[in-house]
């Protein structure tokens, strides 16, 4: 059966590239927009078991926090190259999105935090795989969640 639908699913691809060519620029702010808010999505699916372990919501588990932090780590690097040109609040592009003029004006603060945020997850992850104790991925953590909140608080509205 899945024979039959190849050539339709060709076509349908094809279609969607032409489609794709003949509007290359709101595509890219639109498909831009949608990538990060998708990646920090994931991150935010890592981040939530992190943030209950840590809390005392759920049991601490240390295979589950060091799966979590490493795919946290993983992760912390794919959002930033999708805050392209265009896809800011009030760059006329018609899409809602949270981030804000400011990061076009801070582009290096940006980067930096950016930056910033992909060393610390990754010491987290280093630390979660080196068995260290839950006190200290505690505090990890917390620096993690600071530096994600220091973002939010200044280019993220809302």
């Amino acid at each position: 059966m899945t024979v039959t639908f190849r050539p339709l699913l060709a076509g349908l691809g094809l279609a969607a590239a032409l489609f794709a060519s003949a509007s290359a620029q709101a595509l890219d702010v639109d498909k831009a927009i949608e990538y990060r808010q998708d990646a920090l999505r994931v991150m935010a699916f890592q981040t939530g078991p992190l943030g209950d372990m840590v809390q005392g919501n759920i049991d601490y588990d240390a295979e589950e926090f060091a799966l979590r932090a490493n795919n946290l780590a993983a992760l912390a690097h794919l959002p930033w190259e999708a805050f392209i040109e265009g896809s800011l609040q009030g760059d006329d592009h018609g899409i809602e999105t949270d981030a804000m003029a400011g990061i076009r004006d801070n582009r290096d603060d940006f980067t930096s935090r950016a930056e910033t945020l992909g060393e610390e997850t990754a010491t987290l992850a280093r630390m979660a795989n080196d068995g260290e104790e839950f006190s200290a991925l505690r505090r990890q953590m917390g620096t993690v969640v600071n530096t994600c909140r220091g973002c939010h608080d200044n280019y993220r509205d809302n």
